[in-house]
């Protein structure tokens, strides 16, 4: 009979309405010219395989030293963020492939990339590798950098930043100047670097290249006379 009364009366326990689902924080964009902003474009799969779909069919031939000819050829590169805590925070294993992504090794490096106190990006150091095989293929592998430290890298001396330079357009862009930067070769001979990546959320282009005090190439990747043109592929790709 209370029973009845109270929900006669209205008094009844009041009914919850459905809840929505929950909803997954959205991760924050990092800074623009920040270091975890440049790794945002620097990271990821390339392929440079549009840009050799359209070059003249003469530059398809095997890269040489010394420029003799112009060349360029297909790669593909995967740029992962690995853990090595001895390098930095924000380190970038490269690892190119040529004619297709599951092909021979072409290339392997180490980016650092580098910020000021004030969290604002200036640029990154590159090295090669003193024995690059026992990284081959490991990229995802967990750990698998972390003990990695300057002594198993071959550097570049100071002034070889490829340091952070506003960009014309959207993107980031990176130079190393070869005023600034000056190396002597295994073979003894003394060179200026110049490098120039430019990077955006759809594609990164690439150039390097070693000449001599009297203007001597003594390499320049690509042979051409346009830099690499990779697209960030997507995993449809």
């Amino acid at each position: 009979m209370i029973a009845l009364l109270v929900a006669a009366l209205g008094l009844a326990e009041p009914q919850t309405a459905p809840q929505p689902d929950p909803v997954e924080p959205v991760a924050e964009e990092p800074a623009y010219n920040s270091a975890a902003g440049a790794l945002r474009v620097l990271t990821g799969r390339f392929s440079n395989a549009q840009q050799y779909g359209r070059i003249p069919e003469e530059w398809r031939r095997e890269p040489a030293a010394g420029n003799p000819y112009e060349w360029l050829d297909l790669q593909y590169a995967t740029h992962t963020r690995v853990e090595a805590p001895e390098l930095g925070e924000h380190v970038i294993y490269l690892e190119w492939r040529s004619g297709a992504a599951d092909g021979p090794i072409s290339r392997q490096r180490i980016w650092v990339v580098r910020e000021n106190e004030e969290g604002v990006l200036t640029g990154f150091d590159f090295f090669t590798f003193r024995d690059p095989e026992p990284f081959a293929g490991r990229a995802e592998e967990e750990g698998a950098f972390a003990a990695l430290t300057a002594d198993d890298l071959i550097g570049y001396p100071e002034g070889c930043l490829a340091a952070s330079n506003p960009p014309a357009h959207v993107g980031y862009h990176f130079a190393v100047e070869p005023g600034d930067c000056v190396i002597t070769a295994q073979s003894g001979t003394e060179m200026r670097i110049h490098a120039s990546v430019r990077a955006s959320r759809s594609y990164l282009t690439y150039r390097e290249s070693g000449v001599t005090p009297d203007n001597r190439i003594v390499f320049q990747v690509p042979g051409a006379p346009e830099p690499y043109t990779f697209r960030r592929l997507t995993d449809e790709d």
